[in-house]
């Protein structure tokens, strides 16, 4: 899935600054004010989505709920843990690991993401790029403070089945990217608004894992609230989100149970 042309890289990059991003990515929505908790290293949480999306995809069109299991350091600086969501139709099925750090406005975080929806025959340590349902997604980041409130983060497949075949007959790896920016354009107490646009492409190539041509493919706004039952916080998350490159949109509701 790709061939970036001159200059494309860059008209996708000044897209993406007239947006925003809404990290978005599979683990977590994280709100801008929570509750401050008794510090556990080993936790659980678990969401309920009333369908899912990932940069742009519509991964499932069916509500899901998805578990994130994890060890976290005392400063909450390094997390590693599993993340697993099913489809409640029980079409959709994915399980991954993660590490991730972050400090000073930093983070960084490798994914091994299995989603193995559409590989029925899938074996959990099959890494061969042919017939392999992961994915190994890296992630480098920023976040500027309350002043500036923009993230921008940079996430680089460099294994699994994003792939192509070369000129001779060989399947190589296209190292696809995906770029995001999100802006913060409203808060009040726990409540936000963010505005958010991603850009999808491979170096050298058009198509790549996100589409047939570097483009935006995943933009919108998030709504984030913590909402309170019986003293017991619940963030929600709401997001629109617009897909030029797959022209294609969806609303949708996450709610972290716990």
């Amino acid at each position: 899935m790709k061939t970036i042309y001159k200059g494309s890289l860059g008209a996708i990059l000044g897209l993406c600054l007239c947006l925003s991003a809404a990290a978005q990515d599979a683990a977590a929505i994280k709100i801008d004010t929570i509750a401050v908790k008794k510090y556990k290293p080993f936790d659980v949480n678990l969401q309920v989505r009333n369908l899912y999306l990932w940069r742009g995809f519509k991964v499932s069109t069916s509500p899901i709920t998805d578990v994130d299991m994890h060890y976290t350091t005392r400063d909450g600086s390094f997390s590693a843990g599993f993340w697993g969501g099913a489809g409640l139709n029980g079409e959709y099925k994915e399980f991954d690991y993660y590490v991730s750090y972050v400090k000073a406005g930093f983070n960084f975080s490798v994914w091994d993401i299995n989603n193995f929806t559409d590989f029925p025959n899938a074996k959990l340590f099959d890494y061969n790029k042919a017939t392999t349902s992961h994915f190994i997604d890296v992630t480098a980041g920023y976040q500027f403070g309350d002043a500036f409130p923009i993230s921008i983060n940079w996430s680089t497949i460099v294994q699994g089945r994003d792939t192509h075949v070369t000129s001779n007959g060989e399947l190589a790896n296209n190292y696809s990217n995906y770029v995001v920016l999100d802006y913060r354009v409203w808060k009040e107490g726990t409540t936000s608004v963010h505005l958010f646009a991603g850009g999808g492409f491979a170096f050298g190539r058009d198509q790549n894992f996100y589409g047939s041509k570097p483009n935006i493919v995943n933009s919108g706004v998030t709504l984030n609230k913590d909402l309170v039952v019986f003293n017991h916080h619940m963030p929600i998350a709401a997001t629109a989100m617009f897909s030029p490159e797959h022209n294609s949109g969806a609303l949708q509701l996450i709610i972290n149970a716990f």
